[in-house]
């Protein structure tokens, strides 16, 4: 019940593997891409912080408990450190920066001419006709313009985004609950107002968009994740998204990868998403 929270998290968060169930995203060891160095001093680097006082990176990265930290320049690591006993091979929990993961997937199969974006939702999972989706479309839940209500409350227990928690297995159900799946709670969610009127962040909206891009490719979000992305970046090593119980990845926030990978993703970035 408390391994999100400090200081539980310092150990839990690079061990979710002991924690949770997962699936994962293969790489390929014979297209791993090399990031050559060229270490630069950064770690006696200061800068004078909000208070006025003279702090040096390292400084910083023991006072916001960072667990590992690169700096990648013109495709080179001009600085790579762990702490915590975060090692190179550590899978590390990247919360919603899964959201960017599930994004660019969303782009690949767009390019692949799989996924229409102004289609509605409906016509690629059915199910969703009988939630507040039914009359949105698939850019509605990339952009989170949807009308349907999701409360995005990590403490309050009715929350919707407990409920998401719950689901995924991330939060013990309380006595007597029955065990829902994630998908389970997406079909719950009622419409409260017109899609496409306002940008609300809603965590469950990537859910939606992953449960389209599985049907419109046939495949599973991590298979997804390994053939358009991970082996396409040259990753070193796998990565793995945690499942609930009908083995749903959950796709908002439970990808897991090693620093020098995120590194990877993140260079792909830059350059427009090309490898």
């Amino acid at each position: 019940s408390n391994w999100d929270l400090a200081p539980f998290n310092r150990w839990s968060f690079m061990n979710i593997r002991k924690l949770f169930p997962t699936a994962d995203v293969k790489a390929s060891p014979k297209t791993i891409r090399d990031l050559p160095y060229d270490l630069q001093p950064l770690s006696s680097l200061s800068y004078q912080d909000a208070d006025g006082e003279k702090i040096t990176l390292n400084d910083f990265l023991d006072r916001s408990y960072t667990d590992g930290f690169l700096v990648l320049h013109k495709g080179k690591i001009l600085h790579e450190s762990y702490h915590n006993g975060m090692t190179e091979e550590t899978p590390h929990l990247s919360q919603s920066v899964a959201k960017s993961v599930v994004g660019s997937l969303a782009g690949a199969l767009v390019e692949q001419g799989l996924l229409d974006v102004n289609a509605a939702l409906v016509s690629y999972v059915p199910e969703l006709a009988q939630s507040g989706y039914k009359d949105a479309k698939v850019k509605h839940a990339l952009d989170m313009t949807s009308g349907v209500r999701f409360t995005e409350d990590y403490n309050m227990p009715l929350s919707d985004m407990t409920r998401v928690d719950r689901a995924a297995g991330w939060r013990p159900l309380p006595d007597g609950e029955k065990q829902h799946s994630i998908r389970d709670v997406i079909l719950s969610l009622p419409k409260i107002r017109e899609h496409g009127e306002k940008f609300d962040y809603r965590s469950i909206e990537t859910d939606v968009v992953a449960w389209v891009l599985e049907r419109a490719a046939g495949k599973t979000l991590a298979e997804l994740t390994s053939e358009l992305i991970w082996k396409k970046i040259g990753a070193e090593h796998d990565a793995f998204f945690t499942v609930d119980k009908e083995t749903t990845a959950l796709a908002d926030g439970g990808f897991n990868a090693t620093l020098r990978d995120y590194a990877r993703f993140g260079l792909l970035m830059q350059n427009n998403g090309r490898v």
